[in-house]
C-alpha cells in the first residue's frame, strides 16, 4: 500500500507541475527524480528502524539517517547554485 501511494504521489506532483507556466521537461525529471530519492531514502531510514534490536540502535540509525539528509540537501543547494549560476550567465552572456 505505501509503494502505491508514493508513486500516487509522485505522478500527482508531476502532473501539477506540467501546469505550471514555464516549466519544461528537464525540471520536471529532474524535480521526480528528487522526490524519488527522497521517498527510497525515507522508506530504507523506516525499514532499518523497525528492525532495530534495541533503542541504542535505533537511536544510531537515525543520527545516520539525519546525517545523510544533511549531507544530501548541501548537495541538492551546490547542485542548484550551479543551475541558476549557470543560467545567469547564459542570460548575461
Amino acid at each position: 500500500k505505501v509503494q502505491s501511494a508514493t508513486q500516487s504521489y509522485v505522478d500527482t506532483v508531476e502532473k501539477a507541475m506540467r501546469g505550471f507556466p514555464g516549466a519544461n521537461e528537464d525540471q520536471i525529471t529532474t524535480f521526480k527524480a528528487y522526490l524519488e530519492r527522497k521517498v527510497a531514502a525515507n522508506r530504507d531510514f523506516v525499514e532499518k528502524l523497525l528492525r532495530a534490536k534495541d533503542f541504542q540502535e535505533a537511536f544510531r540509525i537515525e543520527v545516520e539517517y539525519f546525517q545523510s539528509q544533511l549531507k544530501a540537501a548541501a548537495e541538492d543547494a551546490s547542485q542548484i547554485g550551479t543551475k541558476i549560476a549557470s543560467s545567469f550567465n547564459r542570460s548575461t552572456g
